[in-house]
């Protein structure tokens, strides 16, 4: 079960905060508390309000406190992505990257971290190139820095974005392969992890179908940790779900009220998925894409763990949301809701030791 504050205790502390005048760094908290809860009830656009109200009062603090205002445009961009608003959302990445420059040294490792979601949000956008781009950036500016973790962190995107594409498109079969050799050469201590994890990469490139590469990670996936480390899951494809419904691929437009779900599982021993339980839902949710999220959340497979055979292993939660994105359509001006959906996912599982 997803517990956290009521929505109405964490407004009045907000008003109350703002009342009193209360400093920057509280009006922020405050702030980032009420959209958290608001999402968590459903509620995507007023917590999209609550931020993009808040970076109104703070964003000239930015130089003061690059660390809480980049934490504040963070979030916001997270809530534009679910409230299907992806362009805004990759500028509000990049803002947060610049709030984070504004106040920290050229080389902190947040900047770093920073710079590696405006990759991501430009990869989610399907424009590669740029996502490389930005993630070779990074690398070569991490290890300029001697931070080889953020290093490895750099190389495996890359890796992990041309492996994910070559089983779509085999022109980029061979970009994937350099991309994977790259890190294979890496001579490093700390990037031995990393080294690891491309073998799990390199099984994406074998045979074809849904579960490719599945045999193979599980052949190579032997050795054990403590923490749930997800190694394999299969796509969501929502084509069959739309073809199935036809006013789904009928409708001109997409819908704008959010569809969303947590759903809760476990990470057994032996790293497969188990005790699956949608355990909340928007009163609106469809029970066909949720089908589909439930099937692909039984085929993944984590890094085994630490643990004896009859362990209950790992509880974990996440909230799905089908996102249907604002475009621009074609052969006007007009910005509407695509009526092609897609799923985004959000771990809001609560780790050992975290408040």
């Amino acid at each position: 079960m997803v517990v956290g504050r009521r929505v109405e205790d964490s407004a009045r502390a907000l008003a109350a905060c703002i009342a009193r005048q209360c400093p920057p760094k509280e009006e922020i908290d405050a702030s980032l508390a009420y959209a958290e809860d608001q999402f968590l009830a459903g509620d995507y656009p007023e917590a999209q309000r609550t931020l993009a109200k808040a970076r109104g009062r703070n964003m000239r603090y930015k130089r003061e406190l690059p660390v809480e205002v980049g934490d504040l445009l963070r979030a916001s961009g997270r809530m534009l992505a679910v409230n299907g608003q992806r362009d805004a959302a990759r500028i509000t990445a990049i803002d947060s990257l610049d709030a984070l420059k504004s106040g920290l040294p050229s080389t902190d490792r947040r900047i770093f971290i920073q710079r590696l979601a405006v990759g991501d949000a430009f990869a989610k956008e399907g424009r590669f190139i740029a996502a490389r781009d930005v993630y070779n950036k990074v690398a070569n500016q991490a290890a300029a820095a001697g931070d080889v973790r953020v290093k490895g962190y750099a190389l495996f995107r890359i890796a992990g974005l041309y492996t994910s594409i070559a089983p779509l498109v085999p022109a980029y079969r061979q970009t994937a392969f350099d991309s994977l050799r790259r890190i294979d050469e890496t001579t490093e201590p700390d990037l031995a992890p990393f080294r690891d994890a491309a073998k799990f990469l390199r099984c994406r490139l074998q045979g074809t179908g849904v579960n490719a590469g599945r045999d193979c990670i599980a052949a190579t996936n032997t050795d054990r940790v403590s923490k749930a480390e997800l190694i394999y899951a299969p796509p969501i494809d929502l084509n069959n779900w739309r073809q199935e419904n036809p006013s789904t691929v009928a409708r001109l437009h997409g819908e704008a009220t959010p569809q969303w779900a947590d759903v809760a599982f476990r990470v057994a021993p032996d790293g497969t998925v188990r005790d699956i339980d949608t355990v909340r839902t928007s009163t609106n949710v469809d029970a066909g894409w949720m089908k589909l999220v439930t099937d692909a959340l039984g085929e993944r497979r984590y890094r085994p763990l630490q643990r004896a055979p009859s362990d209950e292993g790992l509880r974990r939660i996440e909230r799905y949301s089908i996102v249907y994105d604002v475009v621009s359509m074609k052969g006007t001006r007009i910005r509407a809701r695509s009526s092609v959906p897609h799923i985004e996912i959000l771990d809001l599982t609560v780790e050992p030791g975290m408040s």
